[in-house]
């Protein structure tokens, strides 16, 4: 009798960090972003040495692939040394600022109070920043640290004292097509690779934590709104167009709306759908899964 035959199992696809950056900077470029010739071995050098700091090997690929010079974007061959030093010094020095107006304070930097001298709080609030590991600027406010040196860093928002985590990875930041205003319908599938939970990163997994996620929540409607606008404008909506969205342009829905969180969310909301959002992406965005799934919020409302 013939010897029964064993059918080799197929090998794993996979996907190399190479493969997703071509993909990514063809999607880019497909999606109207300009994007140029992609950063060199010797500018890479010559960066991270001038600047003391190394790519994630994440973003690497993308940069060494192509790079996008759209608004928003740092232009990290043309900008002079002066104004990348001052993307990378953003993040803490807008913390820095937060400090010195007695807005932010961390117990870690020596107790739970800030010290009532305000040059003695900045310059231990520097300190400990100096040690916090160096933001990456990806695009605008979003950063991706640059420790630990391994694929897989989460990205954050950083914007003076608002820190938040908005992916676990880069692959999933550029997953979400909004900041760039492109279509949600086209945006780039993520690699197997991609990290499916957020590494914790010094001091800005800690920071990130404190903040409330639900940023429209509270009893003031006209600051909700307030804050609407200004996140529309900076994801790079002209002002023309978010005032149309919101109905700012004459009429006042504020004035017909009362009090309560429920009709805040019903009012943002719709804001969202204006804007080309799905429900599934407001649902998303606001945080309502677990009121949805408890009952508190009619599922196809």
């Amino acid at each position: 009798m013939a010897a029964p035959t064993t059918q080799k199992p197929k090998p794993l696809v996979c996907f190399s960090f190479a493969a997703y950056a071509k993909a990514l900077i063809d999607h880019l470029k497909s999606s109207g972003i300009a994007v140029f010739d992609g950063l060199s071995d010797a500018e890479f050098t010559s960066i991270e040495a001038t600047f003391g700091f190394s790519f994630p090997p994440d973003l690497r690929p993308i940069l060494q692939e192509g790079l996008p010079l759209a608004p928003g974007f740092p232009n990290w061959r043309s900008s002079s040394p002066q104004q990348l030093q001052i993307l990378l010094k953003l993040p803490t020095l807008g913390l820095l600022k937060q400090v010195s107006q007695r807005k932010f304070w961390c117990e870690s930097w020596g107790g739970a109070d800030q010290p009532d001298d305000i040059n003695e709080a900045l310059a231990l609030a520097k300190r400990f920043l100096d040690k916090a590991p160096v933001l990456v600027p990806i695009y605008r406010n979003f950063y991706i640290p640059s420790e630990p040196n391994v694929a897989g860093n989460p990205v954050f928002y950083v914007n003076g004292g608002d820190v938040r985590l908005v992916s676990f990875d880069v692959t999933g930041f550029f997953q979400e097509a909004e900041f760039l205003n492109i279509s949600r319908t086209s945006r780039i599938k993520a690699p197997a690779w991609a990290a499916t939970s957020a590494r914790r990163i010094d001091f800005w997994t800690d920071v990130a934590a404190r903040g409330d996620s639900r940023w429209w929540s509270g009893d003031d409607l006209g600051s909700c709104l307030e804050e609407m606008f200004w996140r529309l404008r900076n994801g790079g909506w002209k002002e023309e167009e978010v005032r149309e969205m919101m109905m700012m342009d004459g009429r006042d829905e504020r004035k017909c709306v009362g009090p309560g969180v429920a009709k805040h969310v019903r009012v943002l909301s719709l804001v969202l759908l204006r804007a080309g959002w799905t429900r599934e992406d407001v649902v998303y965005s606001l945080g309502l899964q677990d009121e949805i799934e408890n009952g508190l919020i009619e599922g196809k409302s």
